[in-house]
C-alpha cells in the first residue's frame, strides 16, 4: 500500500519522497558525526590546556636546571604547601676542594629551589635533597620571601 501511495503522490505532485528521505537521513548522520567529532576535539583541547600536576611540574623545573633524569623523587603536600624534591647532583666531583664543592652544591640547590618557588606560587617551602651515588650530600630549604637557601651538609666530605 505504501508503494501505491508514493507512486500516486509522485504522479499527482511530481515529487518523489525516496530521494528526499535519503537526503534527510544522510544530513542527520553527517551532522551527528560532526557534533561527536567536535565534542571529542574540544575535550582533547581542554585536557591539553590543563596545567600539569604539581609533582610533574616540580620534576620538570628541576630537570630543566640540573639536567635530564636527575630527579629521583618529588613529594608535594598540598595542605602544608610544601614541595620536597630529591635529585642527583651533577656538579659534585669528590676531587674538588671542600669550599668549591659547597659553593657548587649551594648554587645548584638555589637554582633548583628558586625555579620551583618562582613557578609554583601556591607553595611556600621547597626542600631539596642532593644525592650522589646513593649518598645524601646535603639538604637545602628555601622559603618564599627568604633571601637565601638554608643548606645543611650531611656528607662527611662537606662538613666543617
Amino acid at each position: 500500500m505504501t508503494g501505491v501511495r508514493s507512486k500516486s503522490l509522485a504522479r499527482k505532485t511530481g515529487i518523489n519522497i525516496v530521494p528526499i528521505a535519503v537526503y534527510v537521513a544522510v544530513a542527520v548522520l553527517v551532522t551527528g558525526g560532526m557534533y561527536v567529532w567536535d565534542l571529542s576535539y574540544r575535550r582533547q583541547q581542554e585536557a591539553r590546556r590543563r596545567p600539569p600536576e604539581p609533582e610533574v611540574l616540580a620534576r620538570n623545573l628541576v630537570e630543566n636546571i640540573v639536567g635530564a633524569n636527575t630527579v629521583r623523587a618529588v613529594t608535594v603536600d598540598r595542605e602544608k604547601k610544601t614541595v620536597a624534591v630529591t635529585f642527583t647532583s651533577v656538579l659534585f666531583k669528590p676531587e674538588k676542594p671542600k669550599k668549591e664543592l659547597r659553593d657548587l652544591l649551594e648554587a645548584e640547590a638555589t637554582l633548583a629551589t628558586q625555579a620551583i618557588l618562582s613557578q609554583m606560587r601556591d607553595y611556600g617551602t621547597v626542600t631539596a635533597t642532593l644525592v650522589h651515588d646513593g649518598t645524601t650530600l646535603a639538604t637545602a630549604t628555601a622559603t618564599r620571601g627568604a633571601a637565601t637557601v638554608r643548606m645543611t651538609y650531611v656528607d662527611a666530605r662537606l662538613k666543617d
